[in-house]
């Protein structure tokens, strides 16, 4: 998306040349999923929230820089939640990297189940026209045995140009978000 329209999207510190986005809330909670009462720095975060701020991750620009801003009411201030909501935050997406990395770790040791299953049925469809004598069940399983094997060799390319891609891909939002600033503004 073109920075110009980013900028009427999201509020823009020219000087700082850093994008914010601002985030409503009624209470320091809604931040965290309903469901999760756990405490502030291992909660998981509220889905809606999370799918937002993902998207909005997406559509600024690596190279630059933004500022996660939430505003509630100044009679809510408490420093104390305030810090616990920040870390929690922090915390949840380092969480969100290392299980998306040991996602990616599985995909990778799978196509190695992947390859040398392919690597069988492809010896097997070779020499299963001297272990079989008749030609029609010979020219059946040889084919089945190919097949399989280029099923399987497809699923290795699958896993590394599309789901391993992708992971990558999350796992540097992931990171985006985690080091981003967060900030808790207060107002009447």
């Amino acid at each position: 998306m073109k920075e110009k329209i980013l900028k009427t999207i999201y509020r823009y510190d020219e000087n700082n040349k850093i994008y914010h986005i601002d985030i409503q809330l009624d209470g320091y909670r809604d931040v965290y999923s309903n469901w999760d009462y756990s405490p502030f720095v291992n909660r998981d975060l509220d889905e809606d929230l999370l799918e937002y701020m993902m998207s909005c991750s997406y559509e600024i620009p690596k190279k630059r820089e933004f500022v996660i801003d939430f505003f509630l009411l100044s009679s809510l201030y408490d420093v104390k939640r305030e810090e616990r909501s920040i870390e929690g935050i922090h915390n949840y997406f380092g969480y969100k990297i290392r299980q998306t990395q040991s996602e990616r770790f599985r995909l990778m040791r799978s196509t190695v189940l992947f390859s040398t299953i392919g690597t069988l049925l492809l010896i097997s469809a070779v020499f299963s026209n001297k272990v079989i004598q008749a030609p029609f069940f010979e020219r059946i399983i040889s084919e089945g045995l190919f097949i399989g094997a280029w099923v399987a060799i497809w699923e290795i390319f699958s896993i590394w140009f599309f789901k391993i891609n992708a992971l990558r891909c999350k796992i540097k939002q992931y990171k985006k978000l985690q080091k981003s600033k967060i900030y808790y503004h207060y107002k009447d």
